[in-house]
């Protein structure tokens, strides 16, 4: 029996009430999507903001960091 084939209603109801039916996503019913650019905002709490901001200065840092050890490694004086 193919997949689809499986997925016909009277198979479905076949299956007994203790078993469930395993289907793959690409051979499921298509969904669907959220629209995102109707979403707006996020709303954030000041600690969830706080932390991406320290997050975002971490990684800026980082880079600046990968940036000089390169200029280092040219030999180019910083």
């Amino acid at each position: 029996m193919s997949v689809l084939g499986f997925l016909r209603p009277s198979v479905i109801d076949e299956v007994p009430a203790n078993h469930f039916a395993v289907v793959h996503p690409l051979d499921d019913v298509v969904e669907t999507k959220v629209d995102t650019s109707t979403l707006g905002p996020m709303p954030m709490t000041p600690s969830v903001r706080l932390s991406l901001m320290a997050l975002r200065g971490y990684l800026i840092l980082m880079m600046l960091l990968v940036l000089y050890h390169v200029l280092d490694l040219a030999g180019i004086p910083v």
